[in-house]
């Protein structure tokens, strides 16, 4: 066999063991998607435990197996409470929705729009293209349809496979990350060659800190921003804003169109209000919601944002944008989703292994090193 042969029978061997290996990470994604999430949930409360583990609570000295329990029953009783008081909010307002005259609220709409033109002293060679009736309502009726948006809860749901066992193995196996302090780095080094294991130990523990800042602070965006438009809502003369509130907070995770969507969620339940609540006026109320949700979006992304993105990645604006839009490219929405973290996570290896590299050094600066993270005893 001449060598040529030879490094064709190589090639073909390596194509092979890489088909094969996609196709098993394929079949086994669900688990994967377990572990994931396990890690994510260990990441952001393991300063629970430590703290739980680490202090005497009625002169009872507290180990980490009830302190990693403690810390899932109260993460299960806050999911549990935002559950219960958002699900019922939001079936109550799609019951409003169901009762809406769409007909009647698109009139509504027509006539403030036309009355706009005229304060604005617009001739007809100006005139706004005001969409009829049978190119909209449709629409609409679509995008607050009960049975479809039943049906899409539903499919995600079946998506992930039983919802019962998903939670199950999820709780499962961040009991055993949140007990054992490296259990979850433990399995990372196994997939490590020898002569990598100094180096993806020294990154380990920036890794762990970025990401665990950076879930986090979206924490605290989600709060923030569900809390303001809720109170601001309120304020406005609307009510079940916690329901809008939640929804943008949430849909909010999504850069650059998730404000957009959450806004007409809001511009919709809204407006539905004004047509039963004779307080709500109609231009008044679309525009109380357009200068709500505006103020939040400037607080969001001149306050919020950077410090999420600073305090986390350290990336330029313009970096994290053209990440997100490739990612949006090659995975739609659930790209844009999780385009900052893996971003994130690739960023540090590359700066570690690939520094040779001019652009490398060029994108990741030193200074932008996270040099201040303390290194804990059990990391090293």
């Amino acid at each position: 066999m001449n060598s040529f042969s030879k490094q064709i029978l190589i090639s073909l061997f390596y194509i092979v063991l890489a088909v094969s290996l996609a196709y098993m990470l394929w079949v086994v994604r669900y688990t994967l998607t377990y572990i994931l999430i396990s890690a994510l949930i260990s990441l952001i409360a393991k300063p629970i435990v430590d703290f739980l583990s680490g202090e005497s609570l009625l002169k009872i000295k507290m180990g980490r197996n009830l302190a990693a329990i403690l810390t899932l029953v109260l993460l299960l009783s806050l999911i549990a409470g935002v559950i219960g008081l958002f699900i019922p909010a939001l079936m109550h307002e799609l019951q409003v929705l169901r009762a809406v005259d769409f007909e009647n609220l698109f009139g509504e709409f027509q006539s403030e729009l036309k009355e706009l033109q005229l304060g604005l002293g617009l001739t007809n060679e100006f005139n706004f293209k005001i969409p009829s009736q049978t190119e909209i309502l449709p629409k609409i009726g679509d995008l607050v349809n009960v049975e479809r948006v039943t049906e899409t809860f539903t499919n995600l749901i079946g998506s992930l496979g039983n919802l019962a066992f998903a939670l199950f193995s999820i709780l499962f196996i961040s009991f055993f990350f949140l007990k054992e302090r490296n259990l979850f780095r433990s399995i990372i080094m196994a997939f490590v060659p020898d002569r990598f294991e100094n180096r993806v130990k020294n990154i380990y523990p920036r890794l762990r800190s970025n990401i665990s800042r950076y879930f986090v602070g979206l924490l605290i965006q989600i709060t923030i921003i569900t809390t303001l438009v809720s109170i601001g809502l309120k304020l406005g003369g609307f009510h079940n804003t916690i329901v809008i509130g939640f929804f943008a907070g949430l849909i909010n995770v999504i850069p650059y169109l998730g404000p957009i969507i959450g806004l007409t969620f809001g511009i919709t339940l809204g407006m539905a209000q004004t047509l039963g609540d004779s307080s709500l006026q109609f231009a008044p109320a679309f525009f109380i919601i357009i200068g709500v949700f505006g103020l939040v979006q400037v607080l969001d992304n001149f306050i919020t944002q950077p410090f999420i993105f600073s305090t986390s990645i350290r990336a330029h604006p313009l970096e994290i944008f053209l990440v997100i839009s490739f990612a949006a490219s090659l995975a739609g929405i659930a790209g844009m989703i999780v385009a900052v973290p893996v971003y994130s996570v690739l960023r540090l290896l590359a700066g570690e292994f690939l520094g040779h590299i001019k652009f490398i050094r060029w994108l990741i600066p030193l200074e932008h090193e996270d040099n201040d993270v303390e290194v804990s005893p059990a990391d090293k």
